[in-house]
């Protein structure tokens, strides 16, 4: 039975031609293999092409290569679909490493600075005391001074811990700012904001997620290519470019002004058009027929309804009267 597997991007080798769509020639992928009776390690090649699978064994990663077997797949391509994250194929946090790092090494030493103030030394100034007599003042927690003698602790001064705070916060503004990703927990973003305010603070992040989505259709296209590529061979044949990829963003939104905008372009704009643009409607040819199946009941049970047939009979019994007795009509019109 044919499955989909994700496979780790560290482990694998895409090899492409040199035209303009890129077209995958072949898959590499590499992996290593523990034997758990003799703990000897040894790694797996596995060689993807249009037509096969090569199996390679090599007992180092860069060592001798031997073939242990192939078989045939059917699928008319290389059977691998390729999401990249975007052209340079590098994660959204490896630019911001050295600022994570940064952040994270003022964090460790606001807590060392923490554990020196608690652990602070205690000087005393014109005395002498033993290890008897400081464990005495620890236990009951009193010093008793002379007229010339003193006692303080010895702490760093207090600016220092001001100033760590200080680049810490714009450290880490300078983490969202350079990752294009705005700080969902700051207090610019207050649950009162309307949906053009957030639109702009999330603007960077929305640029970066459309890049996002471009690469991530193209490896549906190509997981769907592969596919319809066996649905074929069973004599359904379908195109891959014929279906319509939808991506909605988990982003809150103000239905408020949703529902306004939707009230105010109504006979403006197709019924369709304005039921695409609620976030809570996912299928809008379905919501499309139950709005009419909901019209025509609506309808059939107002034919129905008590007040309607009343209403009815009394509009017949009227013409009936107006005519069965035409001369008395007509007298009545000239009175």
């Amino acid at each position: 039975m044919n499955r989909l597997k994700r496979i780790d991007p560290r482990e694998g080798i895409i090899i492409k031609d040199d035209t303009l769509d890129e077209a995958i020639l072949y898959f590499i992928r590499y992996y290593p293999i523990k034997d758990l009776i003799t703990d000897r390690k040894s790694w797996n090649i596995d060689v993807y092409t249009r037509t096969e699978i090569i199996h390679y064994t090599s007992d180092e990663l860069f060592g001798v290569i031997v073939e242990t077997g192939r078989e045939p797949h059917y699928f008319g391509i290389v059977p691998v679909a390729e999401f990249q994250n975007n052209e340079e194929e590098v994660g959204d946090f490896e630019t911001v490493i050295s600022l994570i790092d940064a952040y994270d090494k003022m964090e460790s030493n606001s807590l060392d600075d923490f554990d020196y103030f608690v652990d602070a030394y205690l000087c005393l100034f014109g005395l002498s005391a033993d290890s008897d007599d400081i464990a005495e003042m620890k236990k009951n927690r009193v010093i008793l001074l002379d007229q010339d003698s003193d006692a303080k602790w010895l702490t760093k001064d207090a600016n220092v811990s001001q100033s760590t705070e200080i680049i810490k916060i714009r450290i880490d503004k300078d983490i969202h700012k350079f990752a294009g990703v705005p700080n969902m927990s700051d207090e610019n973003f207050a649950g009162n904001a309307s949906g053009v305010a957030i639109k702009y603070k999330t603007m960077p992040m929305e640029n970066i997620v459309s890049v996002k989505e471009r690469k991530f259709k193209k490896g549906l296209q190509q997981r769907l290519e592969i596919l319809f590529n066996i649905l074929a061979l069973k004599g359904s044949v379908y195109d891959f470019r014929a279906i319509d990829m939808t991506f909605k963003r988990n982003l809150p939104t103000n239905e408020t002004e949703i529902a306004s905008m939707v009230s105010t372009l109504s006979g403006i704009v197709s019924e369709k058009t304005l039921l695409s643009q609620v976030p809570f409607v996912e299928n809008v040819n379905q919501e499309m027929e139950q709005l009419k199946s909901e019209k025509e009941e609506n309808v059939e049970e107002f034919y129905e309804s008590p007040n309607f047939k009343n209403q009815s009979e009394e509009d017949d019994e009227g013409q009936e009267e107006d005519s069965s007795n035409p001369e008395e009509k007509k007298d009545k019109d000239k009175k």
